[in-house]
């Protein structure tokens, strides 16, 4: 079957559903589920929806798990035509109450878990919205007994042109929700398959190789994730969240030859020392979302004989905007260390100056525009910083919002990380601004330590050794021991808990 150009996802999603109905959809602890599985509980949401009176238009509440209902019924909302919002009851019991209260939903769906947290029904009561219930596979579908019908509200308003919204991965404050039409998400989808179906020369099959699937559909990663193997017609092997021995026993069952880790993710791989051949059908790990370090990259890379190839996406923007490929790679990752490749063929990316906002030459750092026809005729700032090189290689230094002033001096913090992480005393460390009458703001380091290890380095050791690669100004007034990083749910280090937990 040939993909029509102006095809829909809704379209796209029916397709796949009728390519081989019997083969299987989704691996899960266990369990094996089929396109046809999927298909019946997907019509039995939308029969539950259209019952209960929920116009098509209506946002409806979906609670993001890395579980097979979430996908049943993200299914069923998108080949409806339906509006899918995110809730997030893998975070905790309390957020997805906070979820259901603010949105102001006709209609929320969860599996038996999400709806025995304790508040959760009289949430979603006060709120006026009816209640789904999807059970794990075998699949049944049912209303939430006391919520068969929407209250009075108020509701949130109708969004006729939207497919779905994605959160933002809070690391600087609470997530915010961008919502993405059909005309964005399709030609981000498009653009991301390599095999270029979305030009209309290529058959729609099912793929042979699984999408091992755990970042958490909540983030705008997991999320992208799931509509791109969903989209790809690719077989989902889901994980409720990332373990170093699943994953690697995954790899060696289902020999993908790609995978995609955030860099996290790659240094517990690294600190788990396992062994090269059980991960030895890959050919390249795409990774995004933070910075890597340039030594973690060498030493996975000579470790498993993989390349790792860097992606960046911007907080604004749903797929990817620019990243390495295996050529590019090949020519130029020796020289081009810590860059997140080139922009994408259908994207143009320029640096800015972060007052005039006038375009800047390569090897310059400014604000980072894009433009692409994904997202419309003009250019769109982003918060990050970047400088881009003569060859067209992209350099990330931090976010703009992120930036530290002290005294008229401004640091970035990833730059600071940077080189702890490189200290042997040192497992991982975090930069946050603490308030300073004098200077107006002064960075403090968290660092976390080494397993077995006891004693941090002293502050002199700290210092001399940050003072060999970086300025005066940019070394922190404090290092604090902590067992922990606080981490979002996609393991980005969280700052706002961060500065919390530090008392700042």
């Amino acid at each position: 079957m040939t993909q029509l150009k102006d095809e829909t996802l809704a379209e796209r999603l029916e397709a796949v559903l009728t390519l081989d109905p019997a083969a299987t959809a989704i691996e899960y602890q266990g369990t094996s589920i089929t396109w046809n599985d999927l298909e019946v509980a997907a019509r039995s949401v939308e029969r539950l929806l259209q019952d209960a009176g929920i116009e098509r238009d209506a946002p409806v509440g979906w609670a993001a798990r890395n579980r097979p209902p979430a996908v049943a019924s993200f299914i069923a909302l998108v080949c409806a035509g339906r509006m899918v919002v995110p809730l997030r009851p893998a975070y905790s019991v309390a957020n997805f109450r906070d979820d259901i209260d603010a949105q102001k939903l006709k209609a929320v769906i969860g599996d038996p878990d999400d709806w025995a947290g304790e508040g959760v029904v009289d949430a979603a009561r006060e709120a006026g919205s009816i209640g789904i219930e999807v059970s794990q596979h075998p699949f049944s579908v049912r209303f939430v007994p006391g919520l068969e019908r929407p209250g009075p509200g108020p509701h949130r308003e109708p969004m006729p042109d939207y497919v779905l919204e994605r959160l933002t991965s809070g690391t600087t404050g609470a997530p915010k929700r961008i919502p993405v039409k059909q005309d964005i998400l399709m030609p981000s989808l498009g653009a991301g398959d390599q095999k270029k179906e979305a030009e209309g020369r290529g058959e729609l099959t099912l793929k042979s190789s699984p999408a091992l699937l755990f970042k958490p559909f909540s983030h705008a990663g997991g999320l992208f994730g799931l509509l791109f193997s969903l989209y790809q017609a690719r077989p989902l092997v889901l994980f409720e969240k990332f373990n170093v021995p699943e994953w690697v026993d995954a790899v060696d069952k289902y020999k993908p030859k790609a995978a995609s880790l955030v860099p996290a993710m790659i240094r517990m791989v690294l600190d788990a020392d396992v062994p090269p051949e059980k991960l030895d059908s890959l050919i390249a790990i795409r990774s995004g979302t933070a910075p890597l370090e340039i030594d973690v990259q060498d030493r996975f890379e000579a470790r498993f004989n993989c390349a790792i190839l860097v992606d960046y996406g911007a907080a604004e923007f749903i797929g990817g905007l620019a990243g390495w490929t295996l050529k590019d790679h090949k020519q130029f990752s020796r020289q081009k260390r810590g860059s997140v490749g080139r922009s994408k063929k259908d994207v143009d990316i320029r640096v800015v100056d972060p007052e005039t906002f006038e375009p800047l030459s390569a090897d310059h750092t400014g604000i980072v525009e894009v433009k692409s026809d994904r997202y419309g005729p003009d250019w769109i700032r982003t918060n990050d910083l970047a400088r881009i090189d003569a060859d067209g290689f992209i350099f990330l230094e931090g976010r703009a919002d992120d930036a530290i002033n002290r005294g008229g001096f401004k640091i970035l913090p990833e730059e600071v990380v940077q080189q702890l992480r490189k200290h042997p005393g040192i497992r991982d460390a975090a930069i946050v601004g603490m308030k300073d009458e004098r200077l107006g703001e002064v960075p403090v380091a968290a660092i976390e330590l080494p397993d077995g290890v006891r004693d941090a380095p002293s502050k002199e050791v700290l210092d001399a050794f940050l003072k060999r690669t970086l300025p005066s100004y940019m070394v922190p007034v404090e290092y604090r021991v902590v067992d922990s990083l606080p981490r979002t749910i996609s393991l980005k280090v969280s700052r706002p808990e961060l500065k919390k937990m530090l008392g700042i």
